[in-house]
């Protein structure tokens, strides 16, 4: 019973171990996040001679300069000030080989490099603080750093320059909020010596806004591909959102991409798009042939395009297309449309649940009895599609009633029937009146025709000769 109790007690105590460990504190780490020993705001400090080992809460106290040949470790916990200055603060310390600022919510850069003085420093650790900014050259004068320890702070850049030190093999980055962006393709130069292959923790790195959560290894490999692809056209290109979380590799990441060709002059759409290009500006060209949504594989991902302002006369060519049975958004205001295939979007919006913005406003549209009527229910069926109903009207034509008049509020009356038109009885009004006419002439012979068969008793004479 005793060896299994003891038993027991050995796998707890191995557990605490490694897990203290797997969060990355050594003994000399963990100081700052224990019971701070003072509740004042004056610096207070402990030292262990025979551990050459300084502890310092709230800052640190001057007379310890005097004594600092002593010293070779240096924790500094809760740093009451937001700048921490290196050739001021460790002016002295010249046997110094370990510093550690940490638990220090106030601070947030280093103001100056470390100078030559501390040129004996082999490892630094600045943990637990809101540091987000350090100078360029903050290591460049400590030849035999080989350990840097920066987890847990507030940086979102960080300036490769700083780690040029030749003896720097071990650099630990993570819980900052890293920006992912191409000034980021320095972590994934994994030649020997570079900077990205002293990162040790390169793999837990996570990026923040806008793709928070997401490793920042692979998202930065995205966004390099993404660069080099962006070259082969004449276009903008952005990652807008990645979905996926933990330690998803770029296979395993879900992109969408954002490409503006805008006002390039462009009389054709692109060929070539980037690889998932979710979002597609063309505003402002000269495109005339929507083709290539049919038959280029390279807008199999575009979801949203955008076509505003070009030269486009006719969308018949999707009629029956896939892209049209699954787009998200198409916009096509201000360009020469003036009729479409109603039969067609009404069918594709019908069965497209992912559709959720179609503009046609600031279009010539035709306004005749045999177009618009079936366009009118298109537009008034779907409102919450149509997003700009109120600028679809009928094209600008002088001397007509329902010139530049919005479609959806067009009566069947002032569709069907012109104005223009100065006969004062209209073909169909003649119709009428012969109809009439012939109508009342038939109820006469009738009428004329009893009235003389029960006079005379003679049949009329057409029912006479019948056989």
């Amino acid at each position: 019973m005793t060896k299994m109790i003891a038993q027991q007690i050995f796998l707890i105590i191995l557990f605490c171990i490694c897990t203290h460990f797997s969060n990355g504190f050594t003994k000399d780490d963990d100081i700052c996040y224990g019971n701070r020993p003072h509740i004042n705001d004056y610096p207070e400090c402990h030292f262990l001679k025979n551990r050459y080992r300084l502890v310092c809460f709230n800052g640190l106290k001057d007379e310890w300069k005097a004594k600092s040949e002593n010293v070779q470790v240096l924790i500094l916990c809760e740093w009451p000030k937001e700048t921490f200055d290196p050739q001021e603060v460790l002016q002295g310390f010249t046997f110094l080989r370990k510093l550690i600022i940490a638990n220090s919510n106030n601070l947030t850069r280093l103001s100056t490099a470390f100078s030559f003085e501390a040129q004996n420093l082999e490892k630094i650790n600045v943990t637990g603080t809101k540091l987000h900014t350090f100078p360029k050259d903050a290591f460049s004068n400590l030849p035999v750093l080989k350990y840097l320890d920066l987890r847990n702070n507030a940086l979102e850049e960080i300036n490769i320059t700083a780690f040029g030190t030749p003896a720097l093999n071990h650099i630990h980055l993570t819980g900052n909020p890293l920006r992912c962006t191409k000034d980021t393709a320095w972590i994934l130069d994994s030649s020997e010596g570079s900077t990205a292959s002293k990162v040790v923790d390169k793999d837990k790195l996570l990026c923040t806004t806008p793709y928070d959560g997401r490793p920042l290894v692979s998202v930065v490999e995205i966004i390099a591909t993404l660069e080099e692809e962006c070259k082969r056209t004449v276009c903008d290109c952005e990652l807008i959102y990645v979905v996926g979380a933990g330690t998803f590799t770029q296979k395993q990441l879900i992109t969408f991409n954002s490409v503006n060709c805008s006002h390039r002059g462009l009389t054709e759409m692109p060929s070539f798009l980037p690889a998932n290009t979710t979002t597609l500006r063309l505003t402002g060209n000269k495109i005339k042939d929507l083709t290539p949504l049919t038959t280029n594989p390279t807008y199999k991902s575009v979801l949203d395009l955008y076509l505003n302002d070009n030269l486009m006369e006719s969308i018949v060519k999707l009629e029956g297309s896939d892209w049209l049975d699954r787009f998200r958004l198409l916009n096509l205001r201000g360009n020469k449309l003036t009729d479409l295939p109603t039969y067609a979007l009404e069918n594709a919006l019908l069965h497209n649940s992912n559709a959720a913005g179609l503009y046609l406003g600031n279009n010539s549209w035709t306004c005749d009895c045999h177009f618009t009527p079936s366009f009118q229910d298109l537009l008034i069926r779907h409102p919450s599609i149509v997003k700009d109903i109120n600028d679809i009207r009928c094209a600008f034509i002088s001397d007509n009633d329902i010139s530049n008049k919005q479609i959806r509020d067009l009566t069947r009356t002032e569709i069907c029937i012109s104005s223009n038109e100065d006969a004062w009885l209209h073909p169909l009004d003649i119709l009428n009146i012969v109809l009439a006419s012939l109508i009342f002439l038939i109820l006469g012979k009738l009428l004329y025709d009893y009235w003389s068969f029960k006079k005379t008793g003679k049949l009329p004479w057409i029912v006479a000769k019948m056989p």
